[in-house]
């Protein structure tokens, strides 16, 4: 082992040497800056980029500019090549900006120093912010609607648009500001990293980034949650992310989130990301704001074994463990306009486009026929439910199903297709019921309704006719009237007679006492050819037991006639064999292995109570006979009453 140390202690010395004799062929270090893209509009994400060759930056700040917003987090990148024995280096590192107003910003020169010494100087950088125009109700765009298939429907029974979706009420002006607008994205909440007492960015930090800070109720906002660590205290994580008290509901988040090494404020950062989705359920202003359970390590111990392996074996990490809070933000909550809501609004809230199609084109009367509606878009697909169809005789209807494909990780963009079944109950060219879909449209801040246009369907076959028996006295043709031109299921009785039981209880009927007394019966004789079986088997043991009870009894016996002719060596010899009998049965053990060694073993105390009449046993039986005064009639009653009694287990 100790030559192992060696090796290893003299190969990482040889990789050391050979860092800093290459380093030596560095060339001289150099600076490039981009800034991408130069012109934006507010709101869009812009990138700075600064590279250094053949050199390692210290910790670089952008200056701050009013109007621009830094975001939390830099992405660092490192490359090294060595060719023909020279070693070059590059080293990057990216900074992410927002505009939150329209203008020219200049992003000052400033200068910075890297780690051989050098200082490198960074010119200033111009941006041009392209201002949002913002969009009146008057030209809000339609969602887009399948052109109608012809139909034979009279323009009475549709009692919607057929050019586009209804939008109701007229814009009034008095909806909340930009709601779902995402140019809003963290427009007076700015997240600033955490810093410690000693300057160095905090070990862990989390961070909330809401899609927009101005919704409606039930509205689905997508929300990304960043967690940052420090890899110097990185340790393995075994919780989520959760809303911090009741006023959001939050999507469940993926197990296994997205996971990247970042540099923040020149310190190496492991940051995991989860992409959710968040819904207020009351109107209102309240606070934002996650927590997460969180561990990392507060110191390292070792047994201070060979330094270079101790970095790898032998390490015990000291752990702290706290509940890390994100950043907290202000979420305006605003109630859904009730002017102008639709009678079968279910709560739908964003931008859909809606289809409607049926399947087959030609059924007979009687068969169904499937009617499906595809819903796609971005919103909250819990609450879309399947289009309504207006009431029409000529239709029967029956309940839908739904499935949904959710097409992003925040669950806001999806495809509902609805399936709904629907049979003709007349036959010919039968137009299908007219159907519409309503939602809430946070945008335009308006309640649309969307006209679905479905075919005309071809049904053949004829009617079924429900029949009624005539009157004794009618005619042809009161009989002829009185059959009614009805289709499709027979009526539901009204009168259903005069009631009489026509079922037996089980109970009742004899054969099932038959078979019940028929099934004890053959109980009580298995349970007795059970009991004979068990009593002519012998049982070993009981006659074990008689056996060494007999032995016992004939041992007391040889006792008592040693005690009368004042025989001390057959007294001893038949006392001690009569206690290892008794001692025997009580352990389960042959009379010929209970020593004094073996009672030391399991029952201390009663050794010591043995171990006088041991000790004069074996002086008697050794040496073949007895001290003078030996009294045999007290040690056979200590023997009876003492030593012969069972033993507490």
């Amino acid at each position: 082992m100790k030559l192992l140390f060696r090796f290893a202690s003299t190969a990482l010395q040889l990789a050391i040497l050979l860092i800093f004799t290459t380093t030596s062929c560095l060339a001289a270090a150099t600076l490039t800056q981009q800034i991408d893209p130069p012109e934006v509009s507010v709101g869009d994400e812009v990138t700075v980029t600064l590279t250094v060759q053949n050199g390692s930056m210290e910790q670089v700040q952008l200056p701050q500019v009013d109007g621009l917003q830094i975001l939390p987090g830099i992405s660092s990148t490192t490359n090294m090549t060595f060719i023909n024995g020279t070693l070059s280096s590059s080293a990057s590192e990216s900074f992410r900006l927002v505009p939150i107003r329209p203008g020219d910003f200049t992003i000052p020169a400033f200068d910075i120093h890297t780690q051989e010494g050098n200082v490198l100087h960074v010119k200033a950088m111009k941006l041009h912010v392209l201002g949002n125009t913002p969009a009146t109700s008057n030209n809000t765009p339609a969602p887009v609607v399948p052109s109608p298939v012809p139909s034979s429907i009279p323009s009475a029974n549709l009692p919607f648009n057929p050019h586009g979706p209804v939008v109701m009420p007229p814009n009034s002006g008095t909806a909340p500001n930009a709601a779902g607008n995402s140019s809003n994205t963290m427009t007076d909440n700015s997240v600033k990293v955490p810093v410690e007492s000693d300057g160095r960015p905090a070990k862990v930090f989390m961070t909330i980034t809401p899609e927009t800070t101005d919704v409606y109720v039930g509205q689905l906002i997508p929300l990304r949650i960043d967690w940052y660590i420090r890899r110097d205290v990185d340790y393995q994580q075994n919780s989520l992310p959760t809303i911090k008290g009741s006023d959001f509901l939050m999507n469940d988040l993926s197990y296994r989130p997205q996971e990247e090494e970042q540099i923040v404020m020149n310190e190496a950062y492991r940051h995991e990301s989860w992409i959710t989705a968040i819904s207020a359920p009351k109107n209102g202003d309240f606070f934002l704001s996650t927590e997460r359970d969180s561990y990392w390590v507060k110191s390292i111990t070792s047994n201070g074994l060979d330094p270079i392996f101790n970095e790898i074996f032998n390490r015990h990490a000291n752990l702290a463990h706290e509940p890390i809070s994100s950043n907290q933000l202000t979420i305006h909550v605003h109630a859904l306009p009730t002017e102008g809501r639709p009678a079968h609004f279910t709560g739908a809230i964003g931008q859909f486009k809606v289809t409607g199609d049926a399947q087959p084109g030609v059924v007979a009367v009687g068969q169904p026929l499937t009617l499906r509606f595809t819903v796609s878009g971005e919103g909250n697909f819990d609450y879309i439910r399947c289009p309504i169809l207006s009431d029409d005789p000529a239709w029967k209807t029956y309940v839908p199903s739904s499935k949904t494909d959710y097409m992003d990780e925040s669950h806001t963009h999806a495809i509902k297709t609805f399936e709904q079944a629907v049979i003709p109950q007349k036959n010919g060219n039968v137009p299908l019921p007219p159907a519409s879909f309503s939602y809430f449209d946070p945008a335009a801040k308006q309640y649309v309704t969307v006209p679905i246009a479905l075919p005309e369907i071809t049904v053949t076959g004829t009617p079924t006719s429900v029949a009624s028996a005539p009157s004794s006295g009618g005619t042809d043709s009161t009989a002829a009237s009185a059959i009614p031109n009805a289709v499709g299921f027979l009526p539901n009785r009204l009168e259903i007679g005069s009631p009489r039981m026509s079922l037996i209880p089980v109970y009742r009927q004899p054969w099932f006492w038959a078979i019940q007394g028929g099934l004890i019966s053959l109980l009580l004789l298995g349970a007795l050819l059970l009991f004979r079986r068990f009593r002519s088997i012998p049982d070993d043991g009981h006659a074990e037991r008689a056996l060494r009870q007999r032995s016992l009894q004939q041992e007391e016996a040889a006792m008592a006639e040693a005690v009368r002719r004042d025989d001390a060596l057959a007294f001893f010899v038949a006392a001690r064999h009569a206690i290892q009998l008794q001692l025997g049965k009580q352990w389960k053990l042959r009379p010929e292995a209970i020593t004094l060694g073996e009672i030391r073993g399991r029952d201390p105390h009663l050794a010591g109570t043995l171990e006088p009449f041991f000790t004069q046993a074996d002086e008697v039986i050794y040496s073949g006979h007895a001290s003078p005064g030996l009294d045999l009639a007290r040690w056979e009653h200590r023997v009876r009453t003492e030593l012969l009694q069972p033993q507490p287990a």
